[in-house]
């Protein structure tokens, strides 16, 4: 059975929101996680296994990038069967898709910066994200929230250095990513549709960033007020026992 690339993306999101779900119902304290931050965390996983796949088979990626630039091709509209639901296999169509035509660093076997960048996220960020996972699972709240700022602050700056490293490259002449009439960006990146996903990796982190400190904030408010208002029912008692 085959699918083209747009069913099969489909379905693995489907899978992943089945299976964390699912990993919600039977582990009850996952429950206290807002729901977004817990599925951004979960999803979070999932890409460092695809980022490590990506490193792992990066060859193999960089040979079918160059295939979809040759013939003019998709892996959202080419059929592949459904053994590539597999995330180590899934993993080398994503990123042929976003070397061909969103990042063309991610097609050059002798450069390092994609796996240097795809490595340093799937190890600070996957990784982190899966011990906030089993640190709420154990009921451990402090480290869970250490683990939680850690990925978080992580993928935000990995995010926010890519991004910046990429606009320059876009202006400088030399480089693959540089452009022009034979891989055009247009002003708004308009062209290169698949770089947008990128804001993804960029706003949530922020909010989950923010969430954690507006959380903080208001469990600091109430135990100053809880602090207060044992403070004056002992000075009342303390009122009494003097009236007495």
């Amino acid at each position: 059975m085959e699918f083209n690339g747009i069913i099969l993306a489909l379905i693995e999101v489907f899978l992943f929101a089945i299976g964390s779900f699912s990993i919600r119902i039977i582990y009850n304290k996952l429950n206290t996680i807002k729901l977004i931050n817990y599925y951004w965390i979960m999803f979070t996983i999932l890409t460092g296994i695809w980022e490590f796949s990506f490193v792992l088979n990066y060859r193999k990626s960089t040979l079918l990038s160059k295939e979809l630039i040759n013939n003019k091709t998709h892996v959202w509209t080419n059929k592949y069967d459904i053994s590539y639901l597999n995330p180590n296999k899934f993993s080398i169509l994503f990123y042929a898709e976003y070397g061909s035509y969103a990042d063309r660093e991610y097609m050059i076997i002798s450069n390092d910066w994609s796996r240097v960048i795809e490595s340093s996220h799937a190890l600070l960020c996957g990784l982190f994200s899966l011990f906030c996972i089993l640190c709420k699972i154990n009921n451990n709240h402090d480290n869970y929230l250490l683990c939680l700022a850690i990925a978080m602050g992580s993928q935000l700056m990995n995010s926010v250095l890519y991004l910046i490293n990429y606009f320059i490259q876009t202006n400088t002449y030399n480089n693959v990513n540089f452009n022009n009439i034979t891989f055009p960006a247009g002003k708004y990146l308009e062209q290169r549709p698949f770089m947008y996903i990128n804001i993804l990796w960029t706003i949530m982190p922020l909010y989950i960033i923010l969430d954690i400190l507006s959380n903080k904030n208001i469990l600091s408010t109430k135990n100053i007020i809880s602090n207060k208002n044992i403070l004056s029912n002992k000075n009342n008692i303390n009122n009494e026992k003097f009236n007495c």
